[in-house]
């Protein structure tokens, strides 16, 4: 196989997958538009596995001119229940730098569990099991539950792991 053809294949690869995705997203668009009380009386009368209920937040009237994403909102920005309002309300009397002090300290905590990991099985060095242990921990950081509201102390420590993945990157590619 020439690379003419390679490159076709990939071309065509390319846009059929680009024509899938739009496919799937417009396809999403479409069903969360759609109204929320008929679809689910619909999904009801069919006996289907799958039903909307579970969107329904707790004490909500749901009207007639609501749609999917109307309500999957009300759902999900309602807080999640009453350990995590409290949580978030002792947190809330903690100062800002100590919170991020023990962000940064959790943070750490996570690098060091990967590093001991990437170092023990993977026998890498030291500069790549870091820059590895440094994303994978910011990815673990990124989606636990940590001292400090929000989600910019989770962009920031991320940043970090790709700021000091392509900085290895970089070196490395000098070095040769």
């Amino acid at each position: 196989m020439g690379w003419k053809n390679k490159v076709l294949w990939a071309l065509v690869s390319a846009a059929l997958f680009a024509l899938g995705a739009t496919g799937i997203y417009l396809g999403y668009q479409k069903v969360i538009s759609l109204p929320f009380r008929a679809t689910n009386d619909y999904l009801h009368q069919r006996n289907a596995p799958v039903t909307l209920d579970f969107l329904i937040p707790g004490g909500t009237y749901i009207d007639e001119k609501m749609t999917i994403r109307e309500v999957a909102r009300l759902r999900f920005a309602q807080p999640k229940d009453r350990v995590e309002q409290a949580v978030r309300h002792l947190s809330e009397m903690v100062p800002l730098k100590y919170r991020l002090v023990a962000a940064a300290a959790f943070y750490l905590f996570w690098v060091l569990l990967f590093l001991a990991f990437f170092r023990v099985f993977t026998w890498a060095r030291y500069t790549t099991a870091l820059a590895a242990s440094f994303f994978c921990g910011a990815l673990v950081y990124f989606f636990m539950p940590d001292f400090v509201v929000g989600r910019w102390d989770d962009a920031g420590f991320l940043a970090w792991s790709l700021a000091a993945g392509g900085a290895l990157f970089w070196y490395r590619r000098r070095q040769q």
